[in-house]
C-alpha cells in the first residue's frame, strides 16, 4: 500500500478555460451586432447532434446553438482562427430566411433590422 496519499487540488485555470462553461442564450442576442466569436464545437442533444458557437469574453462569454447549414460551414471551418470578429445576419433567400455572416465593418441597414424582426415573428408561429 502507498503511504503517501496526494489531495487533489482542483486547477481552477483549466476550470475557467472552457469557452462552454457559461450561459446558453438565443442566437438573437448576436444577430446585428459585432460580436468576437471565440470558438465551437458539436454537442450531441435531444434533438441530435448540434453546433455550439461560443462568444464575448470573461463574465460577458456565453453561447448558442444553431442548426444554420451557413453558420456552420463558416464557425466549423478547419482553416477558421479564433478569435475573430463578425456579425451575424438574417437574410432573405426568396420567402425564406436564414442566417449568414459579414465582416464587422458592414454597415447593419433598415432592411437588416426588417429581416430580424421578420425572423423574431416568424419563429413564435414554428411548430416546436
Amino acid at each position: 500500500m502507498n503511504d503517501y496519499i496526494e489531495d487533489f487540488v482542483e486547477d481552477e485555470s483549466a476550470a475557467s478555460s472552457d469557452l462552454f462553461d457559461c450561459d446558453y442564450t438565443p442566437i438573437d442576442a448576436v444577430v446585428n451586432q459585432v460580436t468576437v466569436f471565440t470558438g465551437c464545437t458539436t454537442r450531441a442533444t435531444e434533438n441530435g447532434d448540434r453546433m455550439v458557437v461560443a462568444y464575448g469574453e470573461g463574465a460577458a462569454k456565453s453561447a448558442f446553438f444553431t442548426d444554420s447549414k451557413k453558420l456552420k460551414n463558416v464557425f466549423g471551418n478547419p482553416n477558421r482562427k479564433y478569435p475573430f470578429r463578425a456579425v451575424i445576419k438574417v437574410v432573405s433567400y426568396g420567402n425564406m430566411y436564414g442566417f449568414n455572416v459579414f465582416s464587422p465593418n458592414t454597415e447593419i441597414t433598415a432592411d437588416d433590422e426588417a429581416n430580424f424582426s421578420f425572423y423574431k415573428r416568424s419563429k413564435k408561429r414554428m411548430p416546436r
